[in-house]
């Protein structure tokens, strides 16, 4: 919008005193005409502001001319600016708010504020994407849809993709949680509040009804719970291991790998590890090949006895 753009002029000019037409351009993703238009508007309803034209020129404001922002202190300041998931504002259609906002806040701060803030900027990058090189899609559109039926209490109703079926759903929207770049829908179908994956929704639209949202619901004390009792259902395995000397180190440091129980008995080293399938701890056994040897779960060890025939045969 033009009126953000001409406060975010004021701002640029604020923080580094003059700048060219070029630079303002560049900065604001316009045109250098547009920027000239902006600055005649600017002057024409009693800013201060002048633009020379010439080779060493530039763009300023004149004298003490300030859109003071007060009461906040250097802490205060720093902490807004902590670096959030870009992923996550451009997901929820915010990225290019960011800049402007920063501009905003920024426009009376002293020049050590600034630096302070470009160092924050620059030290902590906080990386939102998964490591999935083909991670779930989500529709811009329909995140943006239950943004809207959520502020505005709005019932809707969803196609939903699970499993082997699709199924149209009456929702009352909750909330949103994004996690690990993976953005969940909590919602509340007839009595009972569930989690619905974003990606796996396949169409939404407002009803024009709206519901009634109780007070002492929490979303981060319900996804919390969930989340904590999701875990606790999870079926673990867990293998005991004899494994040489060589390895264990690598095996400590391994960042997914929590030992529960160490033990050294006839010097041998035994290793307790629990899995979420069985399969993850035969795998992590072959990484290792004749330096670990599992000893439980026997289901376990028959599948790599079964595996190991089916190989012998295959390279006869």
């Amino acid at each position: 919008m033009k009126a953000d753009r001409l406060i975010s002029i004021l701002m640029l000019l604020q923080m580094h005193k003059k700048l060219t037409a070029n630079e303002l351009a560049q900065k604001l993703e316009v045109s250098v005409r547009t920027i000239y238009r902006d600055i005649e508007a600017l002057s024409s309803v009693g800013v201060p502001i002048f633009a020379d034209r010439g080779t060493n020129g530039g763009i300023k404001l004149l004298g003490d001319y300030k859109t003071s922002l007060s009461g906040i202190n250097n802490d205060e300041i720093y902490s807004l600016f902590l670096p959030t998931g870009d992923k996550v504002l451009e997901d929820l259609g915010f990225e290019k708010l960011k800049y402007s906002t920063i501009l905003k806040l920024l426009g009376s701060s002293a020049p050590n504020q600034i630096k302070e803030v470009e160092n924050i900027q620059n030290y902590i990058y906080i990386d939102m994407h998964t490591w999935n090189e083909n991670p779930a899609i989500i529709n811009k559109d329909i995140l943006s849809l239950l943004q809207n039926a959520i502020w505005n209490s709005n019932i809707i109703k969803i196609v939903y993709r699970k499993t082997n079926e699709t199924k149209e759903v009456i929702l009352n929207p909750l909330g949103l949680i994004c996690k690990r770049g993976i953005w969940y829908l909590i919602a509340m179908d007839t009595e009972i509040i569930k989690i619905y994956k974003v990606s796996s929704i396949e169409s939404a639209f407002l009803k024009n009804e709206h519901f009634y949202r109780t007070s002492n619901f929490n979303l981060e004390a319900y996804w919390k719970s969930s989340t904590s009792n999701y875990k606790s259902r999870i079926l673990k395995y867990t293998f005991t291991f004899i494994v040489d000397p060589s390895i264990i180190n690598h095996i400590k440091e391994r960042k997914f790998i929590t030992i529960s129980k160490e033990v050294v008995r006839d010097d041998k080293i035994y290793l307790d590890i629990a899995f979420e399938d069985i399969w993850l701890g035969i795998e992590f056994a072959f990484a290792y090949g004749k330096n670990i040897r599992i000893i439980k779960p026997v289901e376990a060890v028959n599948e790599i006895k079964a595996k190991a025939a089916e190989i012998i045969q295959l390279y006869k």
